[in-house]
């Protein structure tokens, strides 16, 4: 197809289709959503609730002991989203008492059950029981064959907290991977009570507590969230820090002008290679040559002024690299 053909001949000719911001068969970015079942953990005989969960930015800089001292949270998120720590941690959080962040070193080849190593997971969350409060984090992610079909009834991943001491928390069950391309994939499953901390909620060790999401793609840096498309009225650039085409993610970058029929053309400046992902990425339909956008801000200067869009192009024929001409744009409300 000709989008296809477009985009690999930018690739090539920019030198980027081994670019080392890619690391194939690692794993230094992505996201771990974890969804409890409170009614489960509320059955368990210490009767088990969320009452705090700072994510990777709000943890960044406290203890444990600070965040058990904070007081209960009015509402929980109902899923816990643990941004993947990359290669190496910056300080905060290193060096907080009792804190112990897992740099990711998991590395595979093809098939991520071959990989050995860790996935450190950024985040914490606060349970209260009967018997009083405690707090888990600085996990790590990892797989061991002998694991499974253990008293757990494990696939083999396993997520340890290394915060204070090293606990077993939570085996992975049921789990089914899906390969998104040569150096990214996905899993999903259930999450079950590990040996562990199966001791210390004297609860059956593999009591399913909830399910979970696993993804490679994300942003690399647990503590800054994927960064938003923005379009600049004084450089004229739409800048697209997360596009996804076909099974693989971008970053691009587009400058605009006016043509003499009135119409708005983007010419592609910028197309690299990505593991950033984001809830707002654009997509372009491979298809179609459609390129929709579902939020755009855009800027005066470097400053947001609070507005934003969304808008989709479509790719013009017979422009190479690429040239889109902008189709709809609508404001969306705040």
């Amino acid at each position: 197809m000709q989008i296809i053909s477009n985009l690999t001949r930018v690739l090539a000719l920019s030198g980027m289709f081994l670019s080392a911001n890619v690391s194939a068969g690692s794993v230094t970015s992505g996201e771990f959503v974890l969804d409890f079942d409170e009614a489960a953990l509320q059955n368990l005989d210490v009767q088990v609730v969320n009452v705090n969960w700072f994510d990777s930015v709000a943890s960044a800089d406290k203890t444990p002991q600070q965040m058990r001292e904070t007081p209960p949270a009015d509402a929980v998120p109902d899923s816990f989203v643990f941004k993947v720590f990359g290669a190496s941690i910056a300080t905060p959080p290193m060096g907080l008492e009792e804190r112990s962040p897992q740099a990711s070193t998991f590395t595979y080849e093809g098939n991520p059950t071959n990989g050995t190593g860790t996935i450190g997971l950024a985040g914490f969350h606060v349970i209260s029981t009967i018997g009083g409060g405690m707090s888990m984090g600085d996990y790590g992610l990892t797989y061991d064959a002998s694991r499974v079909g253990n008293n757990a009834n494990s696939s083999g991943w396993l997520i340890t907290n290394y915060h204070a001491f090293a606990l077993r928390s939570f085996e992975l069950t049921n789990v089914e991977i899906s390969i998104i391309d040569d150096e990214n994939f996905s899993m999903t499953g259930d999450v079950v009570i590990a040996s562990g901390l199966s001791l210390m909620l004297q609860a059956d060790e593999g009591t399913d507590v909830g399910d979970f999401s696993f993804t490679t793609v994300g942003d690399s840096d647990p503590g800054i969230e994927g960064a938003m498309a923005s379009y600049s009225d004084i450089t004229n650039t739409l800048t697209l820090p997360a596009l996804m085409a076909g099974k693989s993610m971008y970053a691009a970058s587009f400058s605009t002008s006016v043509l003499a029929d009135g119409r708005v053309a983007l010419d592609l400046k910028t197309l690299n290679p990505s593991s950033a992902m984001t809830h707002s990425h654009a997509m372009l339909d491979m298809n179609t040559g459609v390129l929709a956008m579902p939020e755009v801000a855009l800027l005066v200067g470097d400053d947001a002024v609070g507005s934003k869009v969304k808008a989709t192009m479509k790719l013009e024929p017979g422009y190479f690299p690429a040239r889109f001409i902008l189709g709809n744009v609508e404001a969306i409300a705040e």
